[in-house]
């Protein structure tokens, strides 16, 4: 039988049935939740503290590794910035060295991995930041190695054809306000009309040592005590088209026919032929044609150098031959 419940009745002073009312419901679902609530949180708390699923142990290994390999990951990715800006830095100075220009900007501007960015990864993230990884990873080969691939093959004659390049400057030492007439239309010392200046003057002491520009062979000599001319002067074939002329020479070491090789003394700056001032009067001569030995200059010099003497050659005014 079931229980019922009786509660005394203080005004009619019998006990009476006790009846459920609304507020007794209430309070009682209440508990209830509440107290199933509790349960569920311990029991969810106990399974997460002591019971591991497969997928759960995955995931810690995986967040173990990560861990293990940020440091190994961000040293690559430092090593690898490091390099491309070094490479995009002599990048430059080659390209104004041999273009006379400033050179392009790059419209890739991707924006590189920061220190911060890949220590705070998350599993979540850190497969885009290996593939931010591995595009400069690439982005780094194929810089280095672009001219050793077959499509832009360098051949042996390729290779003598850039060895036989006068690169160097004919004066140790040299600053740049010591060329001080360049090539080109320049006012004629003696008979002061325009005339085609065929190279560059670099003023410098009597016995200053010349060297040769570039190896070759010595193609002529001439010596001549008239005040008229070019002097003393040496003529070095440097083959694959490529001659320069040395002139008003006070002495000459080589003779001709005489192998030299780049950087070689072949003689001492003079006065020699039609010169008002000590001085070495350089040409460079290609295929027959007179060139800007200026643009050549880039060997043993920063780009900044460089600008300097080309700018030094441009210069309209009197030369000294």
């Amino acid at each position: 039988m079931k229980d019922v419940k009786y509660i005394y009745n203080s005004k009619t002073c019998q006990y009476e049935r006790a009846r459920v009312t609304w507020r007794d419901i209430v309070f009682t679902t209440a508990g209830v939740l509440f107290t199933a609530t509790l349960l569920f949180i311990g029991i969810v708390f106990l399974h997460n503290r002591f019971v591991t699923s497969d997928y759960e142990r995955e995931l810690r290994t995986e967040n173990n590794l990560l861990k293990e390999h940020k440091p190994v990951l961000l040293q690559n990715l430092q090593e690898i910035e490091a390099t491309l800006v070094k490479l995009k830095t002599e990048e430059k100075d080659l390209y104004t060295k041999l273009f006379n220009t400033t050179p392009p900007s790059e419209k890739n501007t991707t924006a590189s991995l920061s220190k911060e960015k890949v220590l705070l990864a998350d599993a979540g993230d850190f497969q885009s930041i290996l593939e931010t990884l591995k595009g400069r990873s690439e982005a780094l080969y194929h810089r280095t190695t672009d001219s050793h691939t077959t499509d832009q093959p360098i051949s042996q004659e390729d290779i003598a054809m850039m060895l036989s390049l006068p690169s160097i400057l004919p004066i140790d030492s040299l600053e740049a306000d010591q060329l001080v007439s360049g090539f080109g239309k320049r006012v004629n010392p003696f008979h002061k009309g325009m005339y085609l200046h065929p190279g560059v003057d670099f003023v410098a002491p009597r016995d200053t040592e010349v060297r040769a520009t570039a190896p070759g062979e010595v193609n002529s000599i001439n010596r001549n005590e008239l005040q008229a001319g070019y002097g003393n002067s040496i003529v070095i074939d440097h083959g694959h088209g490529m001659s320069t002329r040395y002139a008003h020479l006070e002495t000459i070491t080589v003779h001709p026919g005489q192998k030299i090789t780049k950087g070689m003394v072949i003689g001492t700056v003079g006065s020699s032929g039609g010169s008002i001032a000590p001085h070495l009067h350089y040409e460079v001569i290609r295929e027959g044609e007179h060139v800007d030995p200026a643009l050549y200059f880039i060997e043993g010099i920063t780009s900044q150098q460089h600008h300097q003497l080309l700018e030094r050659s441009k210069q309209s005014n009197q030369s000294l031959d």
